[in-house]
Formats: C-alpha cells, structure tokens, sequence
C-alpha cells in the first residue's frame, strides 16, 4: 500500500513537471563539491538543586571540546549529495547527523533520499539559541531519520511529504557511557538497555507552509509506528503541530508554535502498559518522555548590525518553551499526576566572520538536561522528590513522588564554534 502510493505520487509529480525537468537536463553540466566543517568548545556553570559546582571537574564549569564535525555537500549531473558526521569528544561518541541524495526535478521540486531533516514543525529548527526549544529533546525538533521526501515550492507555499522505514542508524559510543543504541544526533524512541525493544518504523510525514510579506505560518502532521522486537508487537504514535513567524523588521522576529503528541497504548520492553516511552541521544543512557503532551513554545529575537573590527552582528533572543503532560503514575495505590517541564533560554549570539559564540542563561524545570541527574523522570513524571533516584519506590524501599513544586536549575553556557 505504501510502495503504490509513492508510485502514484512520484508519477503525479513526474507529469506536472515534466517540461521543466527536461529543461533543466538539457542545461549544461554544474558539478561541485563543497567540503566544510566546524569545531566548537563550551564552557559551563551550574545552579542545580541550589547547589554550585566553583571548581572544574569533567564538562562541568570548566572548558572543554564539544563537538568536531565534517561536511561535503556537492551536485553532478542533477544528482546531488548532502552529509554531515559529528564527533563529541567529551561524550565518547560520534555519528552521522545526515547523509542523502537529492535530485532537482525543476527549480521546484526536489527529492532526497537517506537521512534527512523530518519535515515537521518550524524548519530548520524553531529556536534561536544553542539549545533548541524543547521538542528537540523529544523527538520533534530538528529530527533526522532514514526514509525518502519529497520538498515542493508553489507560488507562496511550501509543501513536504515524507515517508521514513526507521530512525537513522546508530553511531559509535562508549558502552559503559550510556544505552547501546543512544549514538545519534536527534532524540528518536530506542530501546532502554541492548538492542531489544522499541523502534521506529514507517512514518508517515506532511507539512504545509505559507508565506507573503513578514508573515509565515505552517502546519504539520505526522504519523508512525513504535515496533516491539521482544513482543513482535507494534502501537501507533502521531504528532500535530502549528507554528508562525512574524518579522517585525528584517531584524527582528517572533516565532511560535504549538505541537501536541501521542503515543496511545504505548508499552515498555516487555509489553506491559506504560504511559511513557524510552527516548535517547548522544550515547547517553535513555530517559523517559510522557505518552502523551502538548508544548507551547515562543522565541524572540533581534539581531543588532555592528562594526567592531571582526564583529558584524550581535543577536539577542530568549526562547521559552512549556511542556503539559497528561498522565500520572501509581505509587502503592495513591495517582500522582505528571508534573509539567519548562525551559527558558536568554541570551546573544555573537558573529566575527566564520566565528559564532553563543552567551546563554538556560534554566529549566524538569528539563533533562539541566540537573544533577540527568535525563531520569524529567520528561514523563517530573523529578522525584529524592532528584537522584527514580520516581517511584527507591531501592530502599521508600517511596518516591514526582516533586510538585520543583527546582528552577540553571546553567550558564558560552559555546564558541568556527565554521569553515
């Protein structure tokens, strides 16, 4: 059913532009490659739990190698190619954030194949900062997954139509360091602790985006399938979203967006009901996400035109992103509800030539990465009441509420990155 409607949809598309392909092929040829890359350092200092850290121990408050990645993008005979590959040195491990071929049909319609961006949501991410908005850390922000799509310009509208067999492939990561299949760029539903357990399979993906003047606003669906390889059994996820964008000047804009997700009958690695999955990235060990939420998100920003010998530009931004879970958890016979997540970025970025340098104030509730203890119940229950145990019933026996009322953490971020 799905290989005949691609056909359908391919043969569709093939007979609109027929004309304008063929005049593209004729045209001479235009081949190049491009190789490029970039290098980025980050340095830190934390308030997590009321707690500081003044000294410098490992990525912590002190200044440390974030990433190093590689690209080449080039186009022989309309047939082009776009890769990238990331190193984390101070995660021990690396992976390809993309890697797919496009092929030009008319100055209108493109098709790519491999991993490639999901179209969904704000493209190509909806936030300003270093840390995206929080989406991103659920799976819908700036996702990169395997599969073909198609990227159709019409006249003031943008349409994409995507479908994906899988999430990208795995990298390379430290086994000691985290879940086995967490070596990826962008958070997908992986299994917990091996191999076995939940994955993504067959997604479907549609987006439709519009723009005139300074407005610009959007919509996106998506629509998958989580396969269990212990049970063979599968369950269903989707996704909505809406989001905008007003320029109030070319200097100044203001975005938003608003995407609600469900993962309904959702279960763990042994088939047992569950209203969260297992998420993960960065050879990091997973966490947990709520079956099912919806995310306000906001982000302003205005970029100040300087000349101050290599500086060019300073833009300043606050992103702030809301996170409202439906679901609760039973703890000895008492339901204790989620507890919402919040994230707000404020903050400047700096432009000297190639070199960008991001100045944040990340503080977060329930945000997984903005603790003593990452990742955890942030983003299904909330942190528990003991932060560094799980929610539930401790491995002394205790018991373990979501904290209702929990701590604002906070990091200071400077990340410097060169781009060549």
């Amino acid at each position: 059913m799905k290989i005949r409607f691609f056909s359908l949809l391919i043969l569709f598309l093939s007979m609109q532009f027929g004309g304008e392909a063929q005049a593209l092929i004729d045209n001479k040829d235009t081949t190049y490659i491009v190789v490029g890359g970039a290098v980025r350092f980050n340095t830190m200092y934390t308030i997590y739990e009321g707690e500081t850290f003044p000294l410098p121990t490992e990525n912590r408050n002190g200044f440390f190698w974030d990433t190093f990645r590689l690209e080449a993008n080039g186009q022989t005979k309309n047939v082009g190619i776009d890769f990238e590959y990331r190193f984390y040195p101070g995660f021990n491990t690396h992976f390809v954030k993309k890697a797919f071929l496009f092929h030009d049909f008319s100055d209108r319609l493109q098709i790519q194949l491999g991993v490639t961006q999901v179209p969904f949501g704000k493209l190509e991410f909806s936030g300003n900062s270093w840390w995206f908005h929080l989406p991103y850390y659920f799976g819908l922000e700036d996702d990169y997954d395997t599969g073909i799509k198609f990227r159709w310009d019409l006249k003031n509208w943008t349409y994409h139509f995507a479908y994906f067999l899988m999430a990208e492939p795995r990298g390379v990561s430290e086994p000691g360091y985290g879940s086995f299949s967490s070596a990826r760029y962008s958070y997908d539903v992986i299994p917990a602790d091996g191999y076995n357990g939940n994955k993504e399979r067959n997604q479907l993906n549609a987006r439709a985006e519009y723009e005139k003047g300074k407005i610009l606003v959007g919509f996106s669906g998506q629509f998958g399938e989580i396969y269990n390889s212990n049970t063979t059994n599968s369950f269903i996820h989707w996704a909505a979203a809406f989001h905008s964008q007003y320029s109030l000047k070319e200097e100044a804009k203001i975005k938003f967006q608003f995407t609600h997700y469900d993962y309904p009958n959702s279960i763990d690695a042994t088939g047992n009901p569950v209203e969260h999955i297992n998420m993960g990235a960065y050879g990091f060990n997973t966490y947990q996400v709520a079956s099912n939420a919806s995310t306000f998100s906001l982000g302003l920003s205005y970029e100040y035109k300087v000349d101050w010998g290599p500086i060019s530009s300073l833009t300043f931004y606050d992103d702030y992103s809301y996170m409202h879970k439906y679901g609760s958890i039973e703890i000895l016979g008492t339901e204790y509800d989620f507890v919402d997540s919040q994230q707000n970025i404020l903050g400047f970025m700096v432009t000297a030539g190639n070199t960008f340098t991001f100045f944040d104030i990340a503080s977060g509730i329930n945000q997984p990465w903005l603790s003593d203890a990452f990742g955890g119940n942030a983003l299904s229950s909330g942190r528990g009441e003991n932060v560094g145990q799980t929610v539930g019933i401790t491995e002394e026996g205790a018991i373990n509420p979501p904290k209702s009322n929990p701590t604002i953490n906070t990091r200071f971020n400077i990340n410097i990155g060169y781009y060549f």
